[in-house]
Protein backbone atom coordinates (compact mmCIF):
# COMPACT_ATOMS: atom_id res chain seq x y z
CA UNK A 1 0.00 0.00 0.00
CA UNK A 2 1.12 3.55 -1.07
CA UNK A 3 1.23 6.01 1.39
CA UNK A 4 -1.14 9.08 0.72
CA UNK A 5 -1.44 12.68 1.10
CA UNK A 6 -4.40 14.77 1.07
CA UNK A 7 -4.06 16.97 -1.96
CA UNK A 8 -6.26 20.31 -2.94
CA UNK A 9 -5.34 21.85 -6.14
CA UNK A 10 -6.97 23.71 -8.87
CA UNK A 11 -7.47 21.08 -11.91
CA UNK A 12 -10.30 23.25 -14.24
CA UNK A 13 -12.38 22.67 -17.19
CA UNK A 14 -14.92 25.15 -18.97
CA UNK A 15 -18.31 24.95 -17.71
CA UNK A 16 -21.65 25.79 -20.33
CA UNK A 17 -24.27 27.21 -19.03
CA UNK A 18 -24.03 25.00 -15.91
CA UNK A 19 -23.81 21.92 -16.70
CA UNK A 20 -24.70 19.02 -14.22
CA UNK A 21 -20.97 18.23 -15.07
CA UNK A 22 -17.55 18.99 -14.56
CA UNK A 23 -13.69 17.65 -14.80
CA UNK A 24 -12.55 16.81 -11.72
CA UNK A 25 -9.41 15.64 -12.32
CA UNK A 26 -7.89 15.95 -16.34
CA UNK A 27 -6.62 13.03 -17.95
CA UNK A 28 -2.87 12.88 -18.43
CA UNK A 29 0.31 13.47 -16.26
CA UNK A 30 0.66 17.31 -14.15
CA UNK A 31 2.81 19.23 -12.39
CA UNK A 32 0.25 21.28 -10.27
CA UNK A 33 0.66 24.22 -7.62
CA UNK A 34 -1.26 22.52 -4.64
CA UNK A 35 -1.81 22.53 -0.66
CA UNK A 36 -0.72 19.51 1.30
CA UNK A 37 -0.87 19.41 4.56
CA UNK A 38 -2.02 22.67 4.90
CA UNK A 39 1.27 23.98 3.18
CA UNK A 40 2.08 25.26 -0.47
CA UNK A 41 3.68 22.35 -2.49
CA UNK A 42 4.45 21.26 -5.79
CA UNK A 43 3.26 17.45 -7.03
CA UNK A 44 3.24 15.67 -9.68
CA UNK A 45 0.25 13.63 -10.47
CA UNK A 46 -0.59 11.27 -13.40
CA UNK A 47 -4.17 10.52 -14.08
CA UNK A 48 -6.17 7.95 -16.16
CA UNK A 49 -8.93 5.45 -15.95
CA UNK A 50 -7.22 3.17 -13.26
CA UNK A 51 -8.83 6.00 -10.73
CA UNK A 52 -11.91 5.63 -11.87
CA UNK A 53 -13.51 2.71 -9.43
CA UNK A 54 -11.64 3.75 -6.33
CA UNK A 55 -13.27 7.56 -6.81
CA UNK A 56 -16.87 6.02 -7.30
CA UNK A 57 -16.34 3.62 -4.35
CA UNK A 58 -15.73 6.50 -2.15
CA UNK A 59 -17.88 9.07 -3.21
CA UNK A 60 -20.90 6.02 -2.51
CA UNK A 61 -19.93 4.78 0.69
CA UNK A 62 -19.85 9.29 1.37
CA UNK A 63 -23.14 9.29 0.39
CA UNK A 64 -24.51 6.57 2.47
CA UNK A 65 -23.47 8.40 5.79
CA UNK A 66 -25.02 10.66 7.41
CA UNK A 67 -23.10 14.00 6.76
CA UNK A 68 -23.15 14.23 3.35
CA UNK A 69 -20.33 15.20 0.87
CA UNK A 70 -19.93 18.63 -0.64
CA UNK A 71 -17.84 21.32 -2.23
CA UNK A 72 -17.59 24.33 -0.62
CA UNK A 73 -16.03 28.26 -1.39
CA UNK A 74 -12.13 28.69 -1.20
CA UNK A 75 -12.03 25.59 1.04
CA UNK A 76 -13.50 27.15 3.79
CA UNK A 77 -16.11 26.17 6.47
CA UNK A 78 -19.52 27.46 5.04
CA UNK A 79 -22.47 27.05 2.42
CA UNK A 80 -22.25 24.01 -0.15
CA UNK A 81 -21.36 25.18 -3.87
CA UNK A 82 -22.37 21.81 -5.01
CA UNK A 83 -23.89 17.91 -4.14
CA UNK A 84 -21.63 15.19 -5.94
CA UNK A 85 -23.57 12.93 -7.06
CA UNK A 86 -21.62 10.37 -9.42
CA UNK A 87 -17.84 9.95 -10.82
CA UNK A 88 -16.97 8.12 -13.80
CA UNK A 89 -14.18 8.26 -15.92
CA UNK A 90 -13.88 9.26 -19.97
CA UNK A 91 -11.13 8.50 -21.97
CA UNK A 92 -9.53 11.28 -23.57
CA UNK A 93 -11.03 13.38 -21.01
CA UNK A 94 -10.72 12.44 -17.55
CA UNK A 95 -12.60 12.04 -14.15
CA UNK A 96 -15.58 13.26 -14.61
CA UNK A 97 -18.09 14.22 -11.70
CA UNK A 98 -21.70 14.87 -11.72
CA UNK A 99 -23.34 17.49 -9.46
CA UNK A 100 -26.23 19.32 -8.06
CA UNK A 101 -25.43 23.04 -7.86
CA UNK A 102 -26.50 24.60 -5.04
CA UNK A 103 -28.28 28.10 -5.01
CA UNK A 104 -25.36 29.89 -3.58
CA UNK A 105 -22.98 27.49 -6.04
CA UNK A 106 -25.58 28.51 -9.23
CA UNK A 107 -25.48 31.93 -8.28
CA UNK A 108 -21.66 32.34 -7.77
CA UNK A 109 -21.06 30.97 -10.81
CA UNK A 110 -23.54 33.13 -13.17
CA UNK A 111 -22.71 36.19 -11.34
CA UNK A 112 -18.87 35.04 -12.28
CA UNK A 113 -18.07 35.92 -8.59
CA UNK A 114 -16.00 32.73 -9.11
CA UNK A 115 -14.19 31.03 -11.74
CA UNK A 116 -12.52 27.97 -10.63
CA UNK A 117 -13.00 23.96 -8.81
CA UNK A 118 -10.60 23.07 -7.16
CA UNK A 119 -10.44 19.16 -6.03
CA UNK A 120 -9.83 18.09 -2.79
CA UNK A 121 -8.43 14.27 -2.78
CA UNK A 122 -5.89 11.51 -1.55
CA UNK A 123 -2.79 10.77 -3.53
CA UNK A 124 0.15 8.65 -3.66
CA UNK A 125 3.32 9.22 -3.21
CA UNK A 126 3.85 7.70 -6.64
CA UNK A 127 1.36 10.70 -7.64
CA UNK A 128 -1.55 8.84 -8.49
CA UNK A 129 -5.02 10.06 -6.94
CA UNK A 130 -6.25 7.38 -5.15
CA UNK A 131 -9.75 8.60 -3.98
CA UNK A 132 -11.65 10.76 -1.47
CA UNK A 133 -10.86 11.91 1.71
CA UNK A 134 -13.59 9.93 4.55
CA UNK A 135 -14.37 13.33 5.37
CA UNK A 136 -15.09 16.91 4.50
CA UNK A 137 -15.48 18.92 1.02
CA UNK A 138 -14.45 17.20 -2.36
CA UNK A 139 -13.55 20.26 -3.24
CA UNK A 140 -14.24 24.48 -3.68
CA UNK A 141 -14.97 27.14 -5.89
CA UNK A 142 -12.36 28.96 -6.20
CA UNK A 143 -10.86 32.43 -7.54
CA UNK A 144 -7.09 31.80 -7.34
CA UNK A 145 -6.06 28.80 -8.79
CA UNK A 146 -3.08 26.46 -8.24
CA UNK A 147 -1.84 26.49 -11.44
CA UNK A 148 -2.41 28.11 -14.72
CA UNK A 149 -1.27 25.98 -17.16
CA UNK A 150 -4.73 23.98 -17.60
CA UNK A 151 -7.65 25.58 -18.96
CA UNK A 152 -10.07 26.83 -16.44
CA UNK A 153 -13.09 26.03 -15.24
CA UNK A 154 -14.87 29.08 -15.76
CA UNK A 155 -18.80 29.95 -15.94
CA UNK A 156 -19.90 30.63 -19.79
CA UNK A 157 -23.09 31.66 -18.56
CA UNK A 158 -24.53 33.29 -21.90
CA UNK A 159 -28.47 33.99 -22.29
CA UNK A 160 -28.13 34.14 -26.19
CA UNK A 161 -26.35 30.98 -26.10
CA UNK A 162 -28.73 29.56 -23.91
CA UNK A 163 -31.90 30.42 -26.07
CA UNK A 164 -30.01 28.83 -29.03
CA UNK A 165 -29.74 25.50 -27.30
CA UNK A 166 -33.10 25.55 -25.94
CA UNK A 167 -34.41 26.35 -29.66
CA UNK A 168 -32.45 23.85 -30.92
CA UNK A 169 -34.15 21.21 -28.46
CA UNK A 170 -37.71 22.26 -29.25
CA UNK A 171 -38.13 24.01 -25.70
CA UNK A 172 -38.77 27.19 -26.60
CA UNK A 173 -39.92 29.32 -29.99
CA UNK A 174 -37.08 31.49 -31.76
CA UNK A 175 -39.42 34.64 -30.70
CA UNK A 176 -38.92 33.80 -26.81
CA UNK A 177 -37.54 36.40 -24.84
CA UNK A 178 -34.22 35.39 -23.57
CA UNK A 179 -34.61 36.24 -19.54
CA UNK A 180 -37.81 34.13 -19.77
CA UNK A 181 -36.35 31.38 -21.71
CA UNK A 182 -35.17 28.72 -19.03
CA UNK A 183 -38.68 29.03 -17.03
CA UNK A 184 -40.86 28.35 -20.33
CA UNK A 185 -38.29 25.72 -21.18
CA UNK A 186 -38.78 24.52 -17.44
CA UNK A 187 -42.89 24.59 -17.66
CA UNK A 188 -42.52 22.67 -20.92
CA UNK A 189 -40.41 19.78 -19.32
CA UNK A 190 -42.79 19.40 -16.46
CA UNK A 191 -45.82 19.19 -19.02
CA UNK A 192 -43.85 16.32 -20.86
CA UNK A 193 -43.23 14.32 -17.86
CA UNK A 194 -46.50 14.84 -16.21
CA UNK A 195 -48.09 13.55 -19.89
CA UNK A 196 -45.71 10.90 -19.49
CA UNK A 197 -46.61 9.87 -16.13
CA UNK A 198 -50.23 9.45 -17.15
CA UNK A 199 -49.02 7.70 -20.03
CA UNK A 200 -47.16 5.24 -17.71
CA UNK A 201 -49.90 5.15 -15.57
CA UNK A 202 -52.22 4.09 -18.11
CA UNK A 203 -49.99 1.38 -19.69
CA UNK A 204 -49.32 0.42 -16.09
CA UNK A 205 -53.42 -0.29 -15.13
CA UNK A 206 -53.65 -2.25 -18.69
CA UNK A 207 -50.18 -4.54 -18.11
CA UNK A 208 -51.71 -5.07 -14.26
CA UNK A 209 -55.35 -5.94 -15.85
CA UNK A 210 -53.35 -8.24 -18.47
CA UNK A 211 -51.44 -10.04 -15.58
CA UNK A 212 -54.54 -10.90 -13.33
CA UNK A 213 -56.90 -12.09 -16.44
CA UNK A 214 -53.53 -14.29 -17.12
CA UNK A 215 -53.17 -15.24 -13.54
CA UNK A 216 -57.83 -15.84 -12.92
CA UNK A 217 -57.06 -18.24 -16.54
CA UNK A 218 -54.68 -20.11 -14.70
CA UNK A 219 -56.15 -20.54 -11.16
CA UNK A 220 -59.21 -21.37 -12.90
CA UNK A 221 -57.20 -24.68 -14.95
CA UNK A 222 -55.83 -24.82 -11.50
CA UNK A 223 -59.18 -25.67 -9.98
CA UNK A 224 -60.74 -27.34 -12.70
CA UNK A 225 -57.78 -29.89 -12.49
CA UNK A 226 -58.36 -30.19 -8.90
CA UNK A 227 -62.08 -30.56 -9.20
CA UNK A 228 -61.43 -33.52 -11.78
CA UNK A 229 -59.21 -34.81 -9.26
CA UNK A 230 -60.73 -35.03 -6.49
CA UNK A 231 -64.20 -36.46 -8.44
CA UNK A 232 -61.71 -39.32 -9.51
CA UNK A 233 -61.06 -39.92 -5.80
CA UNK A 234 -64.86 -39.61 -4.50
CA UNK A 235 -65.60 -42.48 -7.56
CA UNK A 236 -63.03 -44.61 -6.26
CA UNK A 237 -63.76 -44.24 -3.28
CA UNK A 238 -67.27 -45.59 -4.26
CA UNK A 239 -66.42 -48.42 -6.02
CA UNK A 240 -64.22 -49.29 -2.77
CA UNK A 241 -67.22 -49.12 -0.96
CA UNK A 242 -68.79 -50.78 -2.96
CA UNK A 243 -66.98 -53.43 -3.62
CA UNK A 244 -66.57 -53.59 0.57
CA UNK A 245 -70.23 -53.99 1.07
CA UNK A 246 -70.58 -56.59 -1.57
CA UNK A 247 -67.90 -58.53 0.08
CA UNK A 248 -69.19 -58.49 3.52
CA UNK A 249 -72.66 -59.57 2.28
CA UNK A 250 -71.68 -62.56 0.40
CA UNK A 251 -69.52 -63.27 3.65
CA UNK A 252 -72.93 -62.96 5.61
CA UNK A 253 -74.52 -65.34 3.17
CA UNK A 254 -71.92 -67.67 3.22
CA UNK A 255 -72.34 -67.74 7.56
CA UNK A 256 -75.83 -67.96 7.91
CA UNK A 257 -76.55 -64.57 9.16
CA UNK A 258 -78.19 -63.82 5.44
CA UNK A 259 -80.78 -65.71 3.93
CA UNK A 260 -79.30 -65.92 0.27
CA UNK A 261 -82.74 -65.48 -1.27
CA UNK A 262 -83.50 -62.27 1.58
CA UNK A 263 -82.67 -59.60 -1.40
CA UNK A 264 -84.60 -56.76 0.91
CA UNK A 265 -81.68 -57.62 3.40
CA UNK A 266 -79.04 -57.51 1.71
CA UNK A 267 -80.27 -54.26 0.28
CA UNK A 268 -80.37 -53.14 3.76
CA UNK A 269 -77.00 -53.86 4.63
CA UNK A 270 -75.28 -52.67 1.48
CA UNK A 271 -76.49 -49.29 2.23
CA UNK A 272 -75.71 -49.24 5.55
CA UNK A 273 -72.18 -50.89 5.06
CA UNK A 274 -71.76 -47.80 2.00
CA UNK A 275 -72.67 -45.23 4.59
CA UNK A 276 -70.78 -46.12 7.34
CA UNK A 277 -68.27 -48.61 7.00
CA UNK A 278 -68.58 -49.73 10.55
CA UNK A 279 -71.90 -51.14 10.26
CA UNK A 280 -69.77 -54.58 9.32
CA UNK A 281 -69.22 -55.05 12.75
CA UNK A 282 -72.83 -55.16 13.42
CA UNK A 283 -73.58 -57.27 10.68
CA UNK A 284 -70.78 -59.54 12.01
CA UNK A 285 -72.44 -59.55 15.36
CA UNK A 286 -75.45 -60.97 14.25
CA UNK A 287 -75.76 -65.21 15.61
CA UNK A 288 -75.36 -67.30 12.42
CA UNK A 289 -78.54 -69.72 11.83
CA UNK A 290 -77.46 -73.38 11.22
CA UNK A 291 -79.86 -73.73 8.78
CA UNK A 292 -78.75 -71.21 6.22
CA UNK A 293 -75.00 -71.90 7.16
CA UNK A 294 -75.59 -75.64 5.80
CA UNK A 295 -74.43 -77.00 9.35
CA UNK A 296 -76.40 -80.20 11.38
CA UNK A 297 -79.08 -79.88 12.79
CA UNK A 298 -80.34 -82.42 15.12
CA UNK A 299 -83.65 -83.23 15.08
CA UNK A 300 -84.60 -83.62 18.97
CA UNK A 301 -84.71 -81.04 21.77
CA UNK A 302 -84.58 -81.76 25.42
CA UNK A 303 -87.88 -81.10 27.62
CA UNK A 304 -86.06 -79.00 29.48
CA UNK A 305 -84.12 -76.55 27.31
CA UNK A 306 -86.28 -73.42 26.77
CA UNK A 307 -87.89 -73.38 23.01
CA UNK A 308 -85.26 -70.81 20.64
CA UNK A 309 -87.59 -69.09 18.32
CA UNK A 310 -85.53 -68.71 14.34
CA UNK A 311 -85.34 -65.39 13.61
CA UNK A 312 -85.47 -64.07 10.00
CA UNK A 313 -84.83 -61.12 7.87
CA UNK A 314 -85.29 -57.61 9.31
CA UNK A 315 -85.56 -59.34 12.86
CA UNK A 316 -82.30 -60.80 13.07
CA UNK A 317 -80.66 -57.26 12.20
CA UNK A 318 -82.17 -55.91 15.17
CA UNK A 319 -81.80 -58.67 17.33
CA UNK A 320 -77.51 -58.17 16.06
CA UNK A 321 -78.10 -54.54 16.68
CA UNK A 322 -79.27 -55.25 20.31
CA UNK A 323 -76.67 -57.70 21.17
CA UNK A 324 -73.88 -55.66 19.63
CA UNK A 325 -75.01 -52.50 22.16
CA UNK A 326 -75.14 -55.49 25.14
CA UNK A 327 -71.70 -56.04 24.76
Amino acid sequence: MFATDKVSAAFQSEVVSLENCIVYLPEGKHTINATVGGKPKKVDVEIDSRIGASFAEDLTKRLEQNIRPFAGFDHQNGPASFIPKEFRYEEGVGLMLDVEWTEAGRRAIEGRDYSYFSPTFLISTNGIPTGLAPRGEIGSLVNDPAFEEIPRIAAAYNPTNMIEQLIELGLVDESQDPESAMEVAKNYLANLRESASVAESEDEVEAAKAAASENYAKLEAELANVMEENKKLKESMAEKAMASAEIAIEDAVKAGRIAPQDDATKSFWKSSIIANPEAINALNAIPVNPVLSGQTVLAGRSESAPQEIELTGLARVEAAFKSQSKQ
